[in-house]
């Protein structure tokens, strides 16, 4: 009965470790310049600029920008008038650059085997400018691990955290434009 019982358990601790893990963390911090408000900026224009190389895929940045650009078109359609993948050095436009640091696509397989393993990662430094004048405005990173274990840590891949990114960072320009803090 007690043998019957152990071996129950620790096949119970096994699915549970298959299943549960940590999870996708990370916040954009943004440090405003002084001087650097941005209540005149109507439209916003975010670009986003591979710095790793090689290491990141063509398709992150692009992928990375037009999540950003469609939370605000959908979920912030009230707080910039516009929203675009291409500056136009309008007066009322923020242009913020989005570099990525570190890119890492991270093993589904491994992630499924052992929490932690095989995590996927992406960073970014965010620069907020004028439009026109290229002044900057403010400074913010965004560094995002996707690090969960089991059968959801092999659900999601690097598109997924990429998609998550890109929300954060609309999330983390609203909350600069607006003064409130956004969600997380």
């Amino acid at each position: 009965m007690n043998k019957t019982m152990t071996i129950a358990g620790g096949f119970l601790v096994w699915v549970l470790c298959l299943v549960l893990g940590g999870c996708a963390t990370g916040k954009a911090k943004v440090i405003t310049v002084p001087g650097g408000s941005l209540d005149k900026y109507n439209t916003v224009a975010i670009t986003v600029l591979n710095d790793v190389g090689r290491i990141c895929p063509d398709n992150v940045a692009p992928a990375l920008q037009a999540a950003a650009i469609q939370q605000i078109r959908i979920k912030y359609a009230d707080v910039f008038a516009e929203a675009r993948p291409a500056p136009t050095g309008a007066g009322d436009e923020l242009l913020v650059e989005v570099h990525i640091t570190k890119y890492k696509k991270g093993s589904r397989l491994a992630r499924a085997m052992l929490i932690g393993l095989g995590s996927s990662k992406i960073s970014t430094n965010l620069v907020f400018l004028d439009s026109a004048m290229k002044r900057q405005l403010a400074t913010g990173r965004l560094g995002l691990t996707w690090a969960l274990g089991g059968i959801i840590g092999a659900s999601k891949g690097i598109e997924e955290l990429v998609d998550d990114a890109g929300r954060k960072i609309a999330n983390a320009i609203v909350s600069q434009r607006t003064g409130k803090p956004g969600p997380k």
